[in-house]
């Protein structure tokens, strides 16, 4: 088995994710009628998102937003989560999704799909890695805005091919220019979960009871603190737990991260977006 580069400091085994949840809640002394039934944890997601496209993404390199050097979108089906879920939980304490840069030529290929919604030749996506609980590789798996239904056996790609790929997006110009960004600190190379906090995915269940489908996840960035603060003082309807915001993402400021977004969407009342995990290194 292959043994992971990226080992300081070591992977938890603690469940560390969705630490959006129970950060935003209503003053009932101030609250809207409009917004009352209203869930608002998402609100924060939702920034991270917006946040991204005029930060860590806005120098991407790219000559117009047709190129953009990421996708869209990641999509992937809870089934996937399920099947890797049954399979490397009683293994291991968890799964890495390491960043890489592909070619439109290899993404059609690893996922079946030809529907690739930027015009660039290389672009961002993510390799979902299952560890063991010495940090050792257990497969790489393509799992994302796959055309067909996952399985093991066939989608995945070897360890050689996950370094030449990893490199390839570490030499990128669109990750100097995000580490650029964030100088002088570095962007994550990866994004770590716990199966406890997969197996929550697996049990999420929309307003009317039913368990999601899909989840799709964009890309955001870590907001600062006070930018965060600011909003809510302006927003005087809502309470921010600061204290628990800083706790969960003090010293990731300015990194990209994705946003998880349970589908099909409820239209009223329920908190759909979640944070993808801890980033590595």
């Amino acid at each position: 088995m292959e043994t992971l580069e990226l080992k300081n400091p070591e992977f938890g085994t603690e469940a560390i994710g969705n630490k959006l949840a129970d950060l935003v809640s209503l003053r009932k002394e101030r609250t809207n009628p409009l917004v009352a039934a209203g869930h608002m944890d998402h609100d924060i997601g939702i920034m991270f998102m917006f946040q991204a496209k005029k930060g860590v993404l806005s120098n991407s390199g790219a000559a117009s937003k047709l190129v953009n050097p990421y996708l869209n979108s990641y999509l992937v089906d809870i089934s996937t989560f399920e099947t890797l879920f049954n399979t490397f939980s009683p293994q291991g304490k968890g799964i890495k999704f390491e960043f890489i840069f592909i070619s439109q030529q290899d993404y059609i290929k690893y996922t079946g799909s030809t529907n690739v919604s930027t015009g660039a030749n290389e672009f961002l996506y993510f390799v979902a890695t299952p560890l063991d609980h010495n940090d050792n590789a257990m497969g790489h798996y393509i799992i994302f805005n796959l055309g067909h239904k996952f399985e093991a056996d066939m989608d995945f790609i070897s360890p050689e091919e996950r370094r030449i790929l990893h490199n390839n997006c570490l030499s990128s110009q669109f990750y100097t220019n995000m580490n650029t960004y964030r100088a002088p600190l570095l962007q994550a190379e990866g994004i770590y979960y716990t199966w406890a906090d997969i197996n929550k995915i697996l049990h999420e269940r929309n307003i009317d009871g039913r368990l999601y489908k899909e989840v799709q996840f964009t890309l955001g960035e870590v907001i600062e603190l006070d930018i965060i603060r600011e909003y809510f003082r302006d927003n005087p309807y809502y309470a921010f737990d600061d204290v628990a915001y800083a706790a969960a993402y003090n010293g990731n400021e300015k990194r990209l991260t994705p946003i998880g977004r349970y589908l099909p969407d409820d239209l009223v009342g329920k908190e759909v977006f979640f944070d993808m995990g801890s980033l590595y290194p």
